[in-house]
């Protein structure tokens, strides 16, 4: 029976078990790698708000355009129809400028009339086309911004990869011990399963257990932007308490604030860094 324990790990986490010069050497390019991930994850968050802003504009710019374009067309139809009614009366006004003066007046009127309306809808189709202009300049400003972002977020995530293969390998003193690191939606999670951590039904971390979670508290505390998620996780087999802990939600509660407590032995990470939560049988992380 395997129970798991996960600590996500929000940012980029290293540690080393080696000699002391080695694990200075290693801390030192940890510190300068953890920096850049930092500004990288912040700018990546940037960017995708910007990007997620970006197309709502883009969306709205779109149906701004769809519905200039029809307004243009029926303008255009309009002002066709405006200006063939046009012609027929002047060809009216000529002949009855020659037959009746009443007649003249009241038709000269009505031109004016359809001139005024003619010039009024010129001025608005023109109107209209420089709106759609804009619109159009501003639709392909942003279609560059956007391409522009996808090719730096692209950059970003190779970034990410980079750095956590570099966790990996600080952390390759624990790799077939119970220890592993991946990277799931832009995050480093280190998982540690029971043969490093716990017996089965028990949330007491093993002594080997201890001092990985040890080692692990030393380099959290020296990067204070991290923040950690500790997940306690447990198998589907029933388990029956007697105490205050009765089932596999109890249980991988426990488990994960046990693992909060040996981390915040370390004096010097600050516990409000850190978030405890129970899954327990619901989101394994091996096959039950």
């Amino acid at each position: 029976m395997k129970r798991t324990i996960l600590l996500a790990v929000i940012g980029f986490l290293t540690t080393s078990c080696v000699s002391t010069k080695v694990h200075r050497t290693l801390q030192e390019k940890y510190d300068i790698l953890t920096n850049e991930a930092d500004q990288l994850r912040q700018q990546s968050e940037t960017r995708a708000a910007e990007n997620t802003e970006l197309q709502r504009e883009i969306g709205e710019v779109r149906r701004t355009v769809n519905i200039l374009v029809k307004d243009t067309t029926a303008s255009f139809e309009r002002m066709r129809t405006l200006q063939t009614k046009y012609d027929r009366l002047s060809k009216q006004y000529d002949y009855l400028l020659d037959n009746n003066s009443t007649l003249i007046a009241a038709s000269a009127r009505e031109n004016k009339a359809l001139m005024d309306e003619i010039a009024t809808m010129q001025s608005r189709l023109q109107a209209k086309e420089d709106s759609l202009n804009t619109e159009r300049r501003m639709l392909e400003k942003g279609r560059t911004r956007m391409e522009e972002l996808e090719r730096i977020i692209g950059r970003q995530d190779s970034t990410v990869n980079y750095v956590r293969q570099k966790v990996a390998d600080a952390l390759l003193g624990f790799t077939g011990k119970g220890l592993t690191v991946n990277m799931r939606d832009g995050k480093v999670y280190v998982s540690l399963e029971n043969s490093l951590l716990f017996a089965p039904g028990s949330w007491e971390v093993a002594p080997n257990g201890k001092i990985a979670l040890q080692n692990l508290a030393g380099v959290l505390a020296e990067n204070q932007d991290i923040s950690i998620l500790v997940e306690g996780h447990t198998d589907n087999d029933p388990y029956r308490g007697q105490s205050q802990v009765r089932d596999n939600w109890d249980l991988s509660v426990m488990r994960a604030t046990n693992v909060v407590k040996i981390l915040t032995t370390n004096a010097s990470l600050d516990s409000k860094r850190i978030t405890a939560a129970g899954r327990g049988e619901f989101v394994p992380l091996v096959d039950n």
